[in-house]
């Protein structure tokens, strides 16, 4: 018997897998796995942007499965608990798979780059300089002559790879390398409130920022007395210091949740764009028949 979390689960699968873009990007990759399997790996280093086509199919379906998941535990934990009824509203299930959706949807993005990469340029992709992110690959597809290229064709590539772009995807970008950096961001289930949060004791140093921090102090203490009694009690060991939380420590689930759907749908549109045109390229474009792989010469033309 199913539990409810599995039955709302399912609800979401349904309604993922009916958008149109899902369709679509199944029935692309359809035919671009025909095309690769049907081009037997001939030597021909293009055929490389196959390796990272097949990378760029699993990591959207992983994308699209935690994504349901995590609204899944969400809407479990909301019909669990009330809002307001406990100091903070963190469900540990729908916080890991936002991560693995978040770091997945960044990855995704550069490896559909790089898959248009491999077409154009051989790299070596254990060589950590020769393997180029989403920002360095459309810099060089559209101005190749800057970076010495001579490429053909790339223009469709680079109207796909366009579509990546916007706040959605900066905000990912930024929630992961906090993660992966800084910082781990907590997401509210109900949102973020003003008692969300341990305060941080921010060390300032330089001349910009202790100025931000006087203006700021001004505005909230315009007598001159007592603001100096506040700065005196903000130094420790002649050092001053900031008490507040910090910056995208805390994350409203409603907006996660629809920056991750939207860069989704995003990678969903660019990728089958890219498995659409790629079988229609050599080497993954089907031969004439009669066509001799070693002579490439029509039998009937001999």
């Amino acid at each position: 018997m199913l539990t409810e979390v599995e039955k709302l689960y399912l609800e979401e699968e349904k309604n993922l897998v009916s958008l149109k873009e899902w369709t679509n990007f199944l029935k692309s990759y359809g035919v671009f796995q025909k095309a690769a399997f049907r081009a037997s790996l001939p030597f021909d280093p293009r055929f490389n942007a196959v390796h990272w086509g097949f990378a760029v199919n699993s990591l959207c379906r992983e994308i699209a499965f935690g994504f349901c998941w995590m609204n899944a535990y969400a809407n479990h934990f909301k019909a669990q608990v009330g809002q307001g009824s406990q100091l903070a509203n963190v469900d540990f299930h729908a916080s890991y798979f936002a991560d693995n959706c978040i770091t997945r949807i960044d990855s995704c993005r550069d490896k559909i780059a790089l898959m248009v990469w491999a077409f154009y340029c051989p790299f070596n992709p254990e060589k950590r300089h020769e393997t180029l992110d989403y920002q360095l690959v459309l810099e060089r597809l559209k101005y190749p002559l800057r970076f010495g290229l001579n490429l053909k064709g790339q223009e469709d590539f680079i109207e796909l790879l366009e579509i990546l772009k916007g706040k959605d995807f900066d905000r990912i970008e930024t929630y992961r390398n906090y993660k992966i950096h800084r910082i781990e961001p907590r997401i509210e289930i109900y949102g973020v409130k003003p008692h969300h949060g341990w305060d941080y004791m921010f060390p300032l140093y330089e001349k910009r920022e202790i100025q931000e921090w006087e203006k700021e102090l001004e505005k909230r203490y315009p007598d001159n007395n007592f603001r100096e009694h506040i700065k005196k009690g903000c130094h420790i060991n002649g050092v001053l210091f900031e008490m507040r939380k910090i910056k995208d420590s805390l994350w409203d689930y409603a907006d996660v949740s629809i920056q991750i759907r939207t860069s989704l749908i995003k990678l969903l549109k660019a990728s089958a764009g890219c498995f659409t045109i790629l079988p229609r390229r050599s080497p993954l474009r089907k031969k004439p028949k009669g066509y001799d792989k070693i002579g490439g010469i029509s039998k009937k033309k001999r």
